[in-house]
């Protein structure tokens, strides 16, 4: 068995994470495993830089030219791979038109509906489709066969005996951490509305968000206009995450739309943090009410406040070891070894 990867992202994305994670999984099985990004993405150099095994680049501008063809079919020919993984969309379609010698692969990280015209041209040559969530898995059943569910894992190691830097640039008694982007699906304005809410009765909590994107400063506008801005603060994208889940109090993650399997919830949970979420179906997945993380009602800025005041008065109380039980299911080894089986079970003979 040998499996290609492919991922065309610019920017380092969760889901380039988990393919890389797979990929270095895969090897350490003693399973013939080549990765294959854009060298104008940041995984590519990320690549360079830790001087990772079998990984190769492409040339790939957002279109499907002849040139980024050309240099996949020679890698194709070269590495002969038996199954071609697809990590992302526009790799679905790159990786397809080699599926008369191979079989196809593609995972599905994000729950938005496929427009018609993709359903029928981009992933028609799909032989399996992976969902990172049920709630993926049974919307792509409507339209494709072979949809299986591996949900995305999160690596442990990440949180254990890691040294705690105080990352905060101002600490407060109860410290609620974001981390994720600015945009409009993330929900960030009903956390804004909520911790505003929050801090009429609980003067001494802060709000550090980290991330960076179009809503950056919409965001700082609306800490402005909410009179809160001097317990909001800002950090930008950030390579060391794990240090501002470990200084959390309680992490949140407002999502309205668009969550797949959110690595932000299982990170929180990796740290040993309560997660308080919206009750997005795949969020649910993730989550159970009331025993190892809050659920929210989805945009409903009030109902979020309710919760947090909750586990911050102690009215709810979530026990560390019914965490620690959940986040064990999402083990990154638990998934390397479902691709194998899947991998065994799918490939063309």
């Amino acid at each position: 068995m040998r499996v290609l990867h492919i991922d065309t992202g610019l920017e380092w994305r969760g889901g380039q994470r988990q393919a890389l994670t797979l990929h270095k999984g895969l090897l350490s099985h003693n399973i013939e495993s080549l990765f294959l990004g854009n060298q104008a993405g940041e995984l590519y150099q990320l690549c360079e830089n830790n001087n990772e095994e079998k990984y190769a680049g492409f040339t790939f501008n957002g279109e499907l030219s002849s040139t980024t063809h050309g240099e996949i079919q020679k890698i194709v020919q070269e590495f002969k791979p038996t199954i071609i993984h697809c990590h992302d969309s526009h790799s679905a379609k790159l990786g397809s038109r080699f599926h008369k010698s191979c079989t196809i692969f593609h995972t599905r990280r994000v729950s938005y509906p496929i427009k018609l015209l993709s359903r029928y041209f981009k992933y028609k040559n799909i032989d399996v489709h992976v969902c990172v969530s049920e709630d993926i898995r049974r919307y792509m059943s409507q339209h494709f066969n072979n949809t299986f569910t591996i949900h995305s894992c999160v690596d442990l190691k990440r949180f254990q005996h890691k040294k705690i830097n105080d990352v905060f640039q101002q600490r407060a008694k109860t410290n609620l951490v974001y981390v994720g982007a600015f945009s409009h699906q993330k929900g960030l304005d009903i956390l804004m509305y909520a911790f505003s809410k929050l801090t009429k009765n609980h003067a001494d909590v802060a709000l550090h968000l980290v991330g960076d994107g179009e809503l950056l400063t919409a965001i700082q506008q609306l800490s402005t206009t909410l009179n809160i801005d001097d317990k909001v603060w800002f950090y930008g994208a950030r390579n060391d995450v794990e240090s501002f889940y470990l200084n959390a109090d309680y992490v949140v993650c407002p999502s309205v739309s668009g969550e797949g399997s959110s690595g932000v919830i299982k990170e929180g949970m990796a740290a040993g943090k309560i997660v308080i979420a919206s009750d997005l179906t795949a969020n649910s997945e993730l989550i159970d009410n009331g025993i190892n993380g809050l659920l929210f009602q989805n945009q409903n800025s009030d109902s979020l406040k309710l919760k947090l005041e909750q586990v911050i008065d102690k009215k709810i109380v979530i026990n560390s070891q019914e965490i620690n039980k959940k986040i064990s299911l999402f083990d990154c080894n638990y998934l390397v070894k479902s691709y194998i089986e899947l991998y065994k079970n799918q490939a063309k003979q």
